[in-house]
């Protein structure tokens, strides 16, 4: 099975080649390489075109963002499957073949994706580890559902089939720079299952200068348009029944935490409205009720605290 790789190259010259050696070291060798240098200022293009590799294409554009990156990719790929890196992060070698061994054995199945480890290195190109059981896979179909208790993955984790992936255009919303990948993954849980593997097979760096970690705060009073966007074409029915209450409540749980990151920034009437928008969504649980007291009750120094304890309880356990 032939696979495309894209990469997203913008100002990450020191990166790319461990990103891109972690692709030619892969078990599963038949794969193209597409990098697409977003008009990045440093010598990341040359550094690619250095790699020799008849299997390596580069692509150079006006710096347009990583969604027109990845989407100009799309639209060169050939393989059968899609996968993505990023120019800073890296697969373990039995990446391609574990996407590959669940494209076969789930023919039906359009959505793949493994999960990842995150760190927090910045002085040297990648690190291995042992990611465990590489066989185990979990087919998820109530993908809102799941999505509520954290991240499965993350975009260089996914592969999708190239011609399921065509009827989803524009792939990646150009223009947005907080969950624009997220979009495209909701998009896709409505229409397909989702063939997991549960073993860290990626690697993503965190905080590294110019991704998208790293100049967006933690906490958002902003609600991504991919959540609003599935709302939308949840009230209106777009998709099947059994996948819209799980994406009403996520939308739902989304905006409440919305709501109380606007509250702590002193808006509390903005928080309310955000609050009171989610009525129609037919999900109304305790953490909205606590979080309408708040909103009519207490300062913003009170819910700040309230939080940082929450998460840091979150963290203990």
């Amino acid at each position: 099975m032939f696979c495309s790789v894209i990469i997203p190259l913008y100002n990450k010259a020191y990166f790319i080649t461990a990103a891109i050696q972690s692709i030619l070291n892969q078990s599963h060798q038949n794969f193209e390489v597409i990098v697409v240098d977003d008009g990045s200022t440093d010598d990341g293009a040359s550094v690619v075109q250095a790699i020799p590799d008849h299997r390596i294409k580069l692509i150079q554009q006006a710096n347009s963002g990583v969604s027109c990156a990845r989407n100009q990719g799309i639209e060169l790929a050939k393989g059968d499957l899609v996968c993505f890196l990023d120019a800073d992060d890296w697969y373990l070698p039995t990446y391609i073949e574990t996407i590959v061994s669940m494209a076969l054995r789930y023919p039906e199945i359009a959505f793949f994706a493994t999960s990842y480890k995150c760190m927090r290195i910045l002085n040297q190109p990648q690190m291995s580890w042992d990611p465990g059981n590489t066989h185990t896979v979990e087919l998820i179909d109530n993908f809102f559902y799941r999505w509520r208790f954290g991240s499965l993955f993350v975009t260089n984790s996914v592969a999708i089939r190239r011609l399921h992936l065509t009827q989803f255009k524009p792939y990646f919303p150009v223009g947005e720079q907080w969950a624009e990948d997220q979009d495209l993954w909701f998009r896709l849980a409505e229409k397909t299952p989702l063939a997991y593997c549960p073993a860290p097979l990626v690697g993503y760096r965190m905080e590294v200068a110019g991704s998208l970690c790293a100049i967006n705060e933690p906490r958002s009073s902003v609600m991504s348009a991919c959540y609003l966007r599935l709302e939308q074409r949840a009230l209106d029915r777009q998709f099947p029944d059994k996948h819209r209450n799980s994406a009403l409540r996520l939308v739902t749980e989304s905006k409440v935490t919305s709501a109380r990151n606007t509250l702590m920034e002193g808006r509390r009437y903005h928080a309310f409205i955000q609050l009171i928008s989610t009525w129609r969504n037919g999900w109304i649980s305790r953490r909205w009720w606590v979080s309408l007291i708040m909103c009519l009750t207490v300062s913003p120094a009170f819910v700040s605290h309230w939080e940082n304890w929450r998460l840091q309880r979150t963290r203990d356990w």
